[in-house]
């Protein structure tokens, strides 16, 4: 997932995140994102879930499709809004946990208290689909439709990008108010100005782990303004799962007791303000 990801995002970032265009002919990723269509159908579980949702990669959004039961959204409504960064990322999670080699199966059900998840997953012309409770998939997309499920509350993946630099990455003013971590989740309370263009924030994990004690990793948050010439005040909190980079040290590291594992975010904003650290232990 990584290496597919940093070769479409070394063309993608060059155009300041754009949709359109591209580096050349032979860019397999970069300016691919709007061509993303992933549709999940969630059922069962202890509550009786039903509902569906798409990640529409056309207008980088989360969508509600369908709300009868465990949900908390209406039908069309927009559920959280996406950097085609992050659309590229989900479609790399999906593609490598092989749901295109695993087209048309049923893994069924293996506990009645688990859910059942119908994902169908487009590239354009290209159609995928996958069906089976939690417990039944294989490991990879059972973690992929929990990664998905995420984003009904708008939390949002990390980007992993180790051959980028700071340079590579649009970095727009913007101001972080507060921040906080708890377990896996980053929320960061940010303020910029605009309100007539669709600004992007991306995390990003850049350069490889720097090898100290505790490790340590710097992450800075993106930010596309596309020219913005308004100036409201816009405040947000951005949410983000940084399960991927846990994921990417316990393959880079041997994995400790549970707790007993930190890891130092060395965190820059584009505020004008000094390098933050942040612990994650996990």
């Amino acid at each position: 997932m990584r290496t597919k990801l940093r070769i479409g995002l070394t063309c993608f970032v060059a155009v300041g995140l754009s949709t359109v265009g591209g580096c050349g002919d032979d860019d397999p990723v970069g300016p691919q994102a709007e061509r993303i269509y992933i549709e999940v159908q969630v059922s069962g579980g202890i509550a009786s879930a039903d509902y569906a949702y798409a990640v529409d990669g056309d207008e980088s959004v989360v969508r509600g499709i369908t709300c009868n039961s465990g949900c908390d959204f209406e039908p069309g409504e927009t559920i959280a809004q996406l950097t085609p960064a992050q659309v590229l990322y989900l479609a790399d999670l999906l593609t490598d946990a092989g749901i295109v080699g695993h087209d048309g199966v049923d893994f069924g059900v293996e506990c009645c208290d688990q859910f059942y998840y119908a994902i169908g997953y487009r590239d354009g012309d290209r159609e995928s689909s996958v069906m089976g409770s939690s417990g039944a998939l294989p490991d990879g997309l059972a973690g992929a439709a929990g990664e998905l499920d995420l984003l009904l509350r708008s939390v949002l993946p990390i980007i992993i990008d180790w051959n980028s630099q700071p340079d590579d990455w649009p970095r727009a003013p913007m101001l972080l108010r507060e921040y906080s971590l708890v377990g896996s989740v980053l929320s960061l309370d940010v303020e910029y100005g605009g309100g007539c263009a669709t600004h992007e924030l991306d995390l990003v994990a850049l350069g490889g782990w720097l090898e100290s004690f505790p490790v340590q990793v710097n992450v800075l948050v993106a930010h596309e303004d596309h020219d913005d010439a308004c100036d409201a005040l816009i405040r947000r909190t951005l949410r983000f799962n940084l399960m991927p980079l846990r994921e990417d040290y316990e393959a880079s590291y041997s994995v400790g007791e549970p707790g007993e594992t930190t890891i130092i975010l060395r965190l820059t904003v584009p505020d004008g303000g000094e390098l933050r650290t942040i612990e994650y232990t996990f």
